[in-house]
């Protein structure tokens, strides 16, 4: 059963918490206005990578793929042959978790 909510509690909690927060002293705070108009280095930044990595670096990174084509090859074989291992159980747990995400 759901139990009714009764306003009059909360209104008068809320009024007095209104009554109490009046008699609170508040100091006062001098605030600095900021120029936003200056750049700033996020602002400054000109799009090049090369200001983060070194062009050798860039150079050894495009000889290689960016994967690793003997395990995708050894993966898919695996497949393809029927010997690649599966767990049931962790793909039917995976499934369900996936469908109690949904509702």
């Amino acid at each position: 059963m759901i139990d009714q909510i009764k306003n009059k509690s909360i209104n008068t909690s809320v009024s007095n918490n209104k009554n109490n927060a009046k008699n609170v002293d508040i100091p006062k705070v001098k605030v600095e206005k900021v120029d936003n108009t200056k750049p700033t280095k996020i602002d400054a930044y000109d799009g090049k990578v090369s200001q983060f990595i070194t062009k050798e670096k860039i150079k050894s990174m495009s000889k290689e793929p960016p994967i690793d084509r003997v395990a995708t090859t050894r993966i898919k074989e695996a497949i393809k042959d029927g010997t690649y291992p599966l767990d049931l159980t962790k793909i039917a747990d995976a499934l369900f978790d996936a469908y109690k995400e949904m509702k």
